[in-house]
């Protein structure tokens, strides 16, 4: 099968703008025959959102500000794995979440960021505690956010609830304070014996510098092959069956 990571320029949105980006990479994606494609975190509302207008209010999901964009999901009979805030009616609460959409555009599953920092430009979201991989098409499959796979534990459980891979989506790049993420993202491959995806994302805020943030695709505890760099939709195969990546590269689509 083929994935897409969406390596886009997103982080100060605004959130029109970046649903209008999201909808050329899906397009773009599904018309060169990807059947997943991974968007980065808080693709939709722009990782700095809250920093920038933090009047923002964030839509119970799907809003109907994402129909344009299910549509190609529906059209391609793609899953989408959309990294958005999303507010809970019933706890009365935002969630930093990746939302797989399936074939069909309903949900087929969500993960709410674990690990956040609570502050600055994560301040909005509340945090939760639930590990459960997300069943696409009989692939389990184990969604993580960003910081979430700074603790290899955390895919560790979702392999040891059935996880056939681990998806990160990010907005992570290497920084003083935290280091290369990439010995963490190998570390969640080695531990669990599964490849690992990563979106990342591109582009420079204020507040941190994207631009050498990688996206990843990794196996057997080491990183197959990266990309930073230029806003792109990034391509390549994966064996479903055997678990084994295809590709030697990225396919690199610029936007």
């Amino acid at each position: 099968m083929k994935v897409a990571l969406c390596h886009l320029e997103l982080s100060n949105g605004p959130e029109q703008k970046n649903i209008e980006l999201l909808e050329k990479a899906v397009r773009i994606a599904a018309e060169k025959g990807a059947h997943w494609v991974i968007t980065p975190e808080t693709a939709v509302q722009g990782y700095y959102f809250y920093k920038l207008a933090p009047e923002t209010k964030v839509d119970k999901q799907p809003s109907s500000k994402l129909s344009c964009l299910l549509s190609l999901v529906k059209d391609y009979g793609l899953f989408l794995f959309l990294g958005c805030g999303e507010y809970d009616s019933e706890l009365n609460c935002n969630f930093n979440s990746c939302i797989v959409f399936e074939p069909s555009g309903e949900i087929c599953g969500r993960h709410r960021k674990i690990i956040s920092h609570g502050i600055g430009a994560e301040a909005w979201a509340r945090t939760a505690d639930v590990l459960k991989p997300i069943d696409c098409l009989n692939i389990k499959v184990g969604v993580l956010v960003c910081a979430d796979a700074w603790y290899s534990e955390h895919a560790k459980k979702m392999q040891q609830k059935g996880a056939n891979v681990i998806v990160d989506i990010a907005a992570w790049p290497p920084t003083q304070v935290c280091g290369n993420p990439l010995k963490a993202w190998e570390k969640c491959s080695e531990f669990t014996g599964l490849p690992m995806f990563v979106c990342n994302q591109t582009g420079r805020a204020e507040w941190m510098d994207m631009t050498i943030g990688e996206s990843v695709v990794i196996e057997n505890g080491k990183a197959k092959f990266s990309y930073n760099g230029k806003q792109a939709v990034l391509l390549f195969e994966w064996d479903e069956v055997t678990g084994i990546v295809i590709s030697k590269k990225f396919e690199v689509i610029f936007i």
